[in-house]
């Protein structure tokens, strides 16, 4: 089990801060999760309308950068359904090629998100092994937010050359 610090700092991504609850309007929802408690504002949730895949009852997430070294680089989506219900993404770098153009213009057309709006995010596992953290992201399904309308998709991949295992340090 990966020892996680439960301190944050105050970040803004797509309108949304967390976990300072003096810079939230009076619609905050407090969680106890297992990456420390945080307080997310209801008016700044992003909408998942069909759910990530396995969990599509859960359509409503607030995002969060944690502040511990470990997850340097990373965000968290956290449910506001469900506590213990929180994804680690990894932002993409949309020039590293390891996602094809056509690819990701398909899945932006099918969800209507303007380019100037996209924020394209991989679901990330870590694993502890003797020596060090393994991570590793899944590419075949990313998550395409629309930062100006606050919605987001896991849009599948209709390809076996993107990897659901993909090492990442």
């Amino acid at each position: 089990m990966l020892d996680l610090e439960t301190n944050y700092k105050a970040q803004n991504f797509a309108g949304i801060t967390m976990p300072k609850a003096e810079e939230v309007s009076n619609n905050v929802i407090t969680l106890k999760t297992r990456f420390g408690v945080m307080e997310i504002d209801r008016e700044k949730t992003i909408k998942v309308p069909q759910g990530i895949v396995g969990f599509s009852e859960y359509k409503e997430y607030g995002l969060s950068v944690p502040s511990h070294t470990v997850l340097d680089g990373y965000m968290l989506l956290q449910s506001i359904d469900e506590a213990d219900l929180t994804f680690i993404l990894k932002p993409y770098d949309l020039t590293s090629g390891e996602i094809e153009d056509k690819d990701l213009a398909g899945a932006m057309n099918q969800h209507a998100i303007a380019p100037e709006n996209l924020a394209v995010m991989l679901v990330t596992t870590l694993r502890q092994t003797p020596n060090a953290i393994q991570k590793t992201v899944n590419l075949r399904a990313p998550v395409f937010i629309d930062t100006e309308n606050k919605l987001a998709w896991q849009h599948i991949l209709n390809s076996e050359k993107y990897n659901v295992r993909h090492a990442v340090n």
